[in-house]
């Protein structure tokens, strides 16, 4: 899909679509693929009826016939635009607020009518961000490779997201998840060196992130947007809710990881191992700077202090 750059010609000018289209076609169009219809769009000039105006019916008639046909079961809606900018500035949305009105309420009534999953996806922005509207989530991709916009905190970091669609939900369920890997240098993981069983504790982490090209310098907490990749050692259960450490307690395992709260549950005494994986952005040396980066630190579960 096109974005700003792909239509900017001689001395960096904001032209038009040409270049691109002579060499990719039609900077809009819809496919189905395993159930999910996917409609791209171009928003090249900030705006969808700027940058083509026939595109606009095209979305209209590709969600109208998503409805009917029996074989498509969500719709995913792509643009290099998003409909809303989640940095206070609203510089990097589409700039027609009609028209991103539209798309809202064309998924709304997609979603509605249908019972069938909607997302609308864009970038631009560069902050890794999600909000819903009526059911539909509107999704902000971060950077892979630019300087990202907003803080670290808040999803001001380089990486790319994997999409996984599960074709028999609808959309009032969990029909779409989406695994927000960020690049990461080097990893650092804060652990006590000791719990007491029955006790919890908090574990928390950073990344360190190259800035542009140069040697890492963007420190990015482990934890949301960032989607967090927890592992350990055999005795280490990984889950979230009560029953998931039940489940942990009869397995015998010795302490439990919530990956949402990031807090361990110690259960009995021992050790265990928690590691953190993130996908390399490590200056390429050969192809063992390609692995993945990873942080381990051991944990002793001691007995409780006797009063």
């Amino acid at each position: 899909m096109p974005g700003n750059h792909e239509s900017y010609g001689l001395n960096n000018v904001q032209q038009d679509l040409t270049n691109f289209t002579a060499e990719f076609g039609r900077p809009y169009r819809t496919f189905d693929h395993k159930g999910t219809r996917f409609i791209l769009l171009a928003s090249s000039v900030g705006s969808l009826r700027g940058t083509a105006w026939d595109q606009l019916p095209m979305l209209q008639q590709a969600l109208a016939d998503a409805k009917k046909d029996k074989s498509v079961d969500n719709v995913a809606v792509f643009a290099h635009h998003p409909v809303d900018d989640p940095a206070e500035t609203k510089s990097s949305q589409l700039g027609d607020r009609d028209e991103a009105a539209l798309i809202e309420n064309l998924l709304t009534d997609f979603r509605d009518d249908s019972g069938k999953g909607a997302v609308m996806v864009g970038s631009h922005a560069q902050i890794a961000d999600v909000h819903h509207l009526e059911g539909v989530p509107y999704v902000v991709l971060p950077s892979s490779g630019k300087d990202p916009y907003g803080t670290p905190d808040r999803g001001g970091f380089t990486g790319w997201v994997d999409w996984s669609v599960d074709s028999h939900r609808n959309a009032r369920q969990q029909w779409l998840q989406a695994d927000v890997r960020a690049f990461a240098q080097s990893i650092t993981l804060n652990t006590p060196e000791s719990v007491e069983a029955g006790s919890t504790a908090q574990l928390s982490g950073s990344i360190v992130q190259p800035q542009g090209v140069a040697n890492g310098s963007r420190v990015v907490p482990l934890r949301y947007p960032m989607s967090v990749h927890w592992s350990g050692s055999s005795n280490l259960a990984i889950g979230t809710g009560q029953d998931a450490v039940d489940d942990a307690r009869r397995k015998g395992k010795v302490a439990i990881l919530d990956p949402r709260t990031r807090i361990l549950t110690a259960l009995k005494a021992g050790s265990v191992t928690v590691t953190v994986t993130n996908d390399s952005m490590r200056p390429y040396t050969d192809d063992s700077s390609l692995a993945p980066v990873t942080a381990s630190r051991t944990v002793q579960v001691v007995p409780p202090a006797r009063g």
